[in-house]
């Protein structure tokens, strides 16, 4: 879940993998993509959009990548997925099939990233790392 950068705006990914914005308070969703285009947010943690398009390979199935998010300076987009991939692009990344930054992770599943910080659980070691980006 992510809100627009004047707090107007927030835009969510659904289970079925489609991305909604609505608008605030009101809850209506918005479904003109032209204004959707303007919106700039003020966070990005989805995997559905124009924007990230570039994230998924050429075989990739939709639950394959579960995690996203934009760095502050709104350059840097990091990604986790199934595999134990954690990829770094440069935001927004709308071409398909971009070339990436890409680090392999003993781990089962990367679930969760956080700006510079990108946390990876590791199942079968029982520990927890903590990888830093610079220059993000």
């Amino acid at each position: 879940m992510d809100f627009s950068a004047d707090s107007s705006y927030l835009q969510v990914s659904t289970g079925s993998y489609k991305r909604q914005v609505y608008e605030v308070p009101s809850g209506k969703q918005l479904v003109d993509q032209a204004v959707i285009d303007r919106i700039t947010w003020a966070t990005w943690t989805s995997v559905l959009g124009d924007e990230v398009i570039g994230i998924w390979s050429r075989h990739a199935e939709k639950a394959d990548v579960n995690c996203a998010c934009v760095s502050h300076s709104g350059i840097n987009l990091v990604t986790g997925d199934d595999f134990g991939m954690v990829k770094l692009f440069d935001f927004p990344c709308p071409e398909k099939f971009v070339r990436t930054c890409f680090y392999f992770l003993y781990l089962v599943t990367a679930t969760s990233t956080v700006d510079i910080r990108i946390l990876s659980c590791f199942s079968r070691r029982h520990m927890t790392e903590i990888f830093s980006c610079l220059n993000l």
